[in-house]
């Protein structure tokens, strides 16, 4: 009877196997990179979402002290003498 045959490893480099890899690590490479733009454009996107709100909300304010204001007025004249 025969040994089974021993593994064997060839020292050979294979063209397609280092043009795949290399593929491999651009398209990784560029995919993290797109990430990280998407990254900095949310956070620009959210800074201004909140300066829009924190606006929004003085004028808000400013409203209900009008609306405030005119209803205490119309209060004081509605107001029977006793």
């Amino acid at each position: 009877m025969t040994q089974p045959d021993q593994w064997q490893m060839k020292k050979e480099l294979n063209l397609a196997h280092v043009l795949t890899t290399l593929a491999l690590l651009v398209s990784g490479i560029l995919y993290i990179n797109d990430l990280d733009k998407r990254i900095i454009t949310n956070t620009q996107e959210l800074n201004h979402i909140k300066q829009i709100r924190n606006e929004d909300q003085k004028r808000i304010e400013k409203r209900l002290d009008s609306i405030e204001k005119k209803l205490d007025a119309l209060l004081s004249v509605n107001r029977p003498l006793s």
